[in-house]
């Protein structure tokens, strides 16, 4: 009888089903490119998806975080900045895979960096974390005035566009259906918790802003934000899969061809001089391999 090399958990029940499970995750991605009712669901969504961030409806998430700073105050952004931190940090320790690393056949629309870890999705989380907390605002102020009956669009509003988000996720073969749904879960985890043993114990920012010494407890929360915020910055920037900092192909093929195409060097290693002063180009693998070839004796012709 021969045995069997695998492991145990190769040859383990639980593995057999999680593999069906994860099938079963990747016909659901592919039911958007391969049915007609996916097809036409996903083609608007399409228009909205792109690898360039400054182009991908996650824009509007960002757009909505720097105006949410003025409009929603201090504690929406500490709020959010530590939202921001937790899913940087766990995203980067549990390092779960994406549906690409599964199935290569599925073309990823969007979430191409390296570090763009599946689990949790940076932009539904941070949708859930925003919009709502903007929609939770707007409903405050207009409660009591003449815009009251908008409340319901104001929340309508905001779950659409969180809806938007995580559905384009799924559209562009990003993220796996659980990485979407368990992104919400922890978004919506994620206000109560900020708020509950955060922002709720800090006071507002007082009026006089400039005096630090009345305003200490802020201005650490302020320091450690922007610390985070600037050492993901320099991250990034060490990536060259990154859209904002990487090297441009063009820029970098025109550094390429000024180099290969010195004056004097026509493409060959740059020379050298002797001992007498005279210039002389160091043969290099080609040329030797070259010279070889030309001095070998050549066979006689048949006749």
């Amino acid at each position: 009888m021969q045995a069997d090399d695998r492991s145990l958990w190769e040859r383990s029940t639980a593995r057999s089903y999680l593999r069906a499970y994860f099938r079963l995750e990747l016909r659901m991605l592919w039911w958007f490119r391969s049915s007609a009712t996916g097809r036409s669901l996903a083609l608007p969504l399409r228009h909205v998806i792109s690898q360039n961030p400054t182009r991908d409806v996650t824009a509007l998430t960002w757009v909505a975080f720097v105006a949410g700073i003025f409009y929603s105050g201090y504690h929406f952004t500490v709020n959010c900045a530590m939202n921001l931190g937790f899913v940087l940090l766990t995203r980067a320790v549990i390092a779960a895979r994406r549906p690409v690393e599964y199935d290569v056949h599925l073309k990823q629309l969007a979430d191409r960096t390296r570090g763009a870890y599946g689990s949790p999705d940076l932009a539904t989380h941070m949708a859930v974390v925003v919009f709502l907390q903007l929609s939770e605002k707007g409903v405050d102020d207009a409660r009591g005035t003449d815009y009251e009956i908008f409340e319901g669009l104001i929340w309508g509003g905001a779950l659409a566009l969180v809806a938007l988000v995580a559905l384009s996720r799924l559209v562009a073969g990003s993220r796996f259906v659980y990485q979407v749904a368990l992104s919400l879960a922890t978004g919506a985890l994620g206000i109560t918790a900020a708020r509950t043993h955060v922002t709720s114990k800090i006071d507002p920012w007082r009026d006089e802003w400039h005096n630090l010494a009345n305003n200490a407890g802020h201005v650490v929360w302020l320091t450690i934000i922007w610390s985070c915020v600037a050492a993901y910055v320099a991250h990034y920037a060490e990536d060259n899969s990154s859209h904002f900092f990487s090297i441009p192909n063009d820029e970098f093929t025109r550094v390429m061809k000024g180099i290969y195409n010195q004056p004097g060097s026509r493409g060959y290693a740059p020379k050298r001089r002797n001992k007498r002063g005279q210039q002389y180009a160091p043969p290099d693998a080609l040329s030797n391999l070259s010279a070889r070839l030309s001095q070998r004796p050549r066979a006689a012709p048949e006749i």
